[in-house]
């Protein structure tokens, strides 16, 4: 008779499973291990990049749970009840968390927050708030009855167009209180707009803005006094984006020059408005307007973004130039159009748009125009659009959104996000011959979409979301203090005055020794902040793609 087995069999059999199990654990920790490294490499590759180093965050780790899912699911050796049974339940939690919240994104693409669903959305709640209020729209049925309006004036202390009347953002002799703490800023008016990333300009008690209201990109105006609106122009388009925080609407600031408003919408609709009724004089479309045959130039990713410039009888746009995708070229890097006719007086440049804005200076005794572009900055007579020079500064997205400050007759310094940093060139004229020569650079001064200023020798800006101090003539950073977003900001006097990402307003002293904060307050509480402030006679406007709210933070009578 056959001997029993021996009583550690079944102990080794087991064994023999634990072993196997072991081992296919491993491959879910390689698969983290490769994930972690993976993030490193990334991270220490995008070190200088704030923006990109981020998002590596969204590649990886969607990748090594891709990875880990079918690891589970077909390799990790437990029981199909446990591995189907696991990854249903957090299937199912994920649909439930999802089916409640929605997540928002910051500037450098990190998640933001979670909202809750059932919290109306920035577009319902500006149409609840228009719903039952009568139609300012000037193709409304009794505006063609309407009575004609005295035609608006500049006056002095106006804010004519994106970023002030020399748009560097700078207010001399600001009306700006600093004594928060005694007497906080007075909330005039408050109430919903649609969504868009345009500022105000302001003349008189008027204040312009551009909003996305459904399918129609609207032209404002409201009262600065009360909030109320004036007139409303319609144009029926709408920006096709799909994006976690830009979205559709439109990005630019309207300019007003001799009782007239130019405006360009995502799409690039431009027009001719009469800034007193909202009465449209001319409208083109300057991405049909500069294709060929019948084939409009592409519009860039996240739209037109240019605020026009009026100069002399001409109006500044940057439509575009070669499209890299089909090589296709256009000769439309920009573009003026007559200020009254609408007419094309003349175009230049192949360097496709990006997202800044034109900007006139007096460079080496002559007037011109700076571009910036989706590769660089150039410079064009401001008479006939003849490129001047041009300089390359680009970056893996080419997103080139802020102006160029001029420090003198022949320097500049010129910025951009993405890791890249900024420049200060030196712009001379041999003969015909034009260049434009790097005097230093740095990677720690990176204005990506936020404007920066200069006062006294230093140049002050948010430097991927942290505030920087720049020394001009060295290039060399004074000091970095808080984390503040993509936001923007003002110079009032010798005052930086911020808006953060988060809504929250700032006073601080621009100084070359780091500052203290002189105030803050809680302005803003839903959407992103990047709108830039306008501060007109002591009132205070602000927006975001939400909401837009006026203070009064002017000095006291009595003040000196």
């Amino acid at each position: 008779m056959s001997s029993p087995l021996p009583p550690d069999v079944p102990h080794q059999t087991n064994l023999a499973s634990t072993g196997s199990l072991n081992g296919r654990w491993r491959w879910g920790a390689a698969i983290l291990t490769v994930a972690l490294v993976s993030q490193a490499v990334l991270l220490t590759y995008w070190w200088g990049d704030p923006t990109h180093s981020k998002m590596s965050v969204l590649f990886v780790w969607p990748a090594a749970l891709f990875a880990l899912t079918i690891w589970w699911a077909f390799f990790s050796g437990w029981s199909r009840g446990v591995r189907f049974g696991t990854l249903t339940a957090i299937a199912a939690l994920t649909v439930a968390f999802l089916s409640l919240y929605r997540l928002e994104w910051d500037g450098a693409m990190v998640p933001r927050r979670f909202v809750l669903r059932s919290k109306p959305s920035g577009e319902e709640i500006a149409r609840q708030y228009l719903k039952d209020r009568p139609s300012k729209s000037v193709s409304a049925p009794d505006a063609a009855n309407a009575p004609e309006q005295e035609p608006l004036l500049l006056t002095l202390g106006d804010w004519p167009g994106y970023r002030g009347p020399n748009r560097d953002g700078v207010v001399t002799g600001g009306d700006l209180r600093l004594n928060w703490n005694v007497q906080p800023p007075r909330e005039v008016w408050r109430h919903p707009v649609g969504r868009a990333w345009s500022s105000f300009a302001v003349i008189g008690n008027h204040a312009f803005t551009q909003e996305q209201r459904d399918d129609k990109e609207c032209v404002v105006a409201y009262h600065v006094e009360t909030g109320n609106e004036l007139w409303v122009h319609e144009d029926t388009t709408i920006l096709s984006i799909v994006d976690a925080n830009g979205g559709p609407g439109p990005h630019a600031t309207p300019q007003f020059d001799s009782g007239l408003l130019y405006s360009l919408g995502g799409t690039g609709i431009l027009n001719c408005l009469d800034a007193a009724s909202g009465k449209r004089i001319w409208t083109v479309n300057i991405l049909a307007d500069a294709g060929k045959e019948n084939s409009p130039v592409p519009n860039i990713e996240w739209g037109m973004s240019c605020s026009p410039l009026v100069v002399d009888d001409l109006v500044i746009v940057i439509p575009g130039g070669t499209d890299e995708s089909s090589g296709v070229g256009f000769d439309r890097g920009v573009a003026a159009y007559h200020k009254i006719s609408g007419q094309l007086v003349w175009s230049a440049g192949k360097h496709k748009s990006s997202y800044g804005s034109p900007r006139l200076a007096e460079l080496a005794g002559v007037r011109q125009l700076m571009i910036p572009n989706a590769v660089g900055l150039s410079g064009h007579d401001s008479d006939t659009g003849r490129e001047l020079w041009f300089f390359p500064l680009e970056n893996g997205s080419h997103v080139n959104s802020t102006m160029p400050w001029v420090i003198d007759e022949q320097s500049l310094i010129f910025g951009t996000g993405y890791g890249v940093g900024s420049v200060r060139l030196q712009i001379s004229q041999t003969g015909d011959k034009w260049s434009a020569e790097q005097m230093w650079k740095t990677n720690r001064f990176r204005p990506k979409f936020n404007e920066f200023v200069v006062h006294e020798g230093h140049a002050y800006g948010l430097d991927d979301g942290t505030l920087a101090c720049l020394d001009i003539e060295t290039g060399k950073i004074k000091w970095r203090q808080g984390r503040y977003g993509y936001g923007q900001l003002l110079l009032v006097d010798s005052t930086l005055l911020i808006i953060t990402e988060d809504g929250e307003l700032l006073l601080l002293p621009a100084e070359p020794v780091k500052p203290e904060v002189i105030a803050s307050m809680k302005v803003l509480d839903s959407g992103f902040c990047w709108n830039h402030p306008v501060l007109v006679r002591g009132k205070l406007l602000l927006r975001n793609a939400v909401e837009a709210v006026c203070f009064d933070v002017s000095k006291p009578q009595n003040d000196e």
